[in-house]
């Protein structure tokens, strides 16, 4: 996976870097173990603060683009505290992980049971064809 950490209006300081490491990457890293791509992920992160005057209130912003074979998943936080905004991003980005891998396993089981529906040799087997009862009460 390449990743590419961003800043803007904020310095990060080593012990940040870490941070973000610890709490994104191997999360990331953990469920996207089992995902098979044809390229290479690109997980781009942005830090920073939203203005440089405003002192008080959500000023940090966090954001996150996961590109898996040009699915491009993406995650955004504001929040007070730059730590705090690493959690909440790290959480928003594995809910979007979680529904794009169940989103394929979906596809994949649907079209397994087309198949097995399909692959009846008995015609009195197969009543139902795309929803409907055939043939019933004859």
């Amino acid at each position: 996976m390449r990743v590419t950490l961003r800043q803007k209006n904020l310095e990060i300081t080593p012990a940040l870097r870490v941070y973000i490491e610890s709490k994104l990457l191997k999360s990331v890293r953990r469920l996207m173990k089992n995902v098979m791509t044809q390229s290479l992920p690109i997980l781009d992160l942005e830090f920073g603060r939203s203005t440089r005057h405003h002192r008080k209130g959500r000023v940090y912003h966090a954001e996150a683009n996961l590109t898996l074979d040009g699915t491009l998943l993406r995650a955004e936080v504001d929040d007070e505290d730059i730590r705090a905004a690493c959690d909440l991003l790290a959480e928003e980005l594995e809910r979007e992980i979680v529904t794009y891998k169940s989103r394929a396993r979906a596809r994949e089981r649907r079209g397994s049971r087309r198949v097995k529906k399909d692959l009846h040799l008995d015609p009195a087997a197969r009543l139902y064809r795309r929803g409907r009862i055939r043939n019933e009460g004859n």
